[in-house]
Order: C-alpha cells, then structure tokens, then sequence
C-alpha cells in the first residue's frame, strides 16, 4: 500500500479525469516500469514519508502562526481614521507632561494632532521653521515625481514619530503609502 502511495505522490496529480473507474488504472499506469526495483520503491516511499512530515510541520506552523496572532497582545486597529485617532491618543498621553502639541480641539473633532498646516514652533533637533519648511516642500516636490526616499529614510532612522513632525503627518502618509504600492504586484505605473 505505501509503494502504490509514494508511485502516486511521485506521479503527481490528474489534470483531468473522464471517469472515476478508471481512474486508479490511469494513475498506476507505468508503474511497474518506473519503480522496477525495490531500492527505487524504497527511495519513492522515503520521499513520500518526507513530503508528509514537511506537509504535518508547515500545518502545525500555520497553526501556531493564528495563534500568536489571535492570542498576542493587543495589535491595533485595522481603520486607518481609528489608527490615528489612537496614535492621536498616545502622542497626548506621552506629551501631556511638557506641555506638547498634542490637544483637545474645541469642537467635536476629540482629540487632533496638530498638522503641517500649523508652523512648528520647537523645531526638529535643532532645525528652525525655513529649515523643516524647505525640507517639506523639497519632499513633497520629490514625492509628486515618485521618489519616497527622503521620507522612507527619515522613518527608518529618526522614526515615524520624528519624521511626522519633520515632514508632517499627512506627507508621511501619503510617502509611505507609495513606497509600499510600489513593492505591491498589484500597483501598475504607466497607461495601457
């Protein structure tokens, strides 16, 4: 029994069948010639064995891969408008002690992050407005011709926190967006 399994885990599937009666006979077809000794039986029953135990492990991956992600902490929103409003909630929290730009807005808006549309009055590290100013519109000149690098590189080294207040949230955004469309298969540049 296990020589006709590992003939047909050697044959691999049919690609189509007319009927089922003959399908065992389609499939056991130039077996004999194939597997014509018993140490060619015993290297197809070795193989048939190991792709089980490769299927069994990558089953039992999969299964602790759902449970560490259902049973982790807590990850997070998927809605990007509930993501900033907890990323909006966080940065008050973590700024709250130094007086920071994070603040409750009058109106029913809850808690907002003040944007680029607001001058900075602190600067980053060190930069002054006409700095982060130019930085913004040089990126953002940059980012309309396609390149998300200086912005990709901010996040990757200062951090999304630093780069949001260097480049302004919604240019960060909108940079990151791109960069990760660009490695997407199903982005498209150009027309038809």
């Amino acid at each position: 029994m296990t020589d006709v399994r590992a003939w047909l885990h050697l044959r691999g599937e049919v690609t189509r069948v007319r009927r089922g009666s003959g399908l065992l006979a389609v499939l056991l077809t130039n077996a004999e010639n194939v597997l014509d000794t018993p140490a060619k039986r015993t290297e197809a029953v070795d193989q048939w064995r190991g792709a089980q135990e490769a299927a069994r492990r990558h089953r039992i991956e999969q299964v602790r891969a759902r449970n560490e992600r259902y049973d982790s902490d807590w990850t997070g929103p998927t809605s990007h408008r509930v993501q900033q409003e907890v990323a909006a909630a966080f940065a008050k929290v973590r700024e709250m002690p130094n007086g920071g730009r994070a603040a409750f807005a009058d109106d029913d808006e809850g808690l907002v992050i003040y944007s680029e549309t607001t001058p900075t009055t602190s600067g980053v590290e060190g930069l002054n407005d006409d700095e982060i100013a130019e930085t913004r519109n040089d990126a953002r000149q940059r980012l309309m011709m396609g390149d998300t690098s200086p912005i990709t590189v901010a996040v990757d080294t200062l951090g999304r926190e630093i780069a949001e207040q260097l480049y302004g949230p919604a240019l960060v955004r909108r940079g990151l967006q791109l960069a990760h469309g660009a490695r997407s298969s199903l982005m498209t540049y150009g027309s038809r």
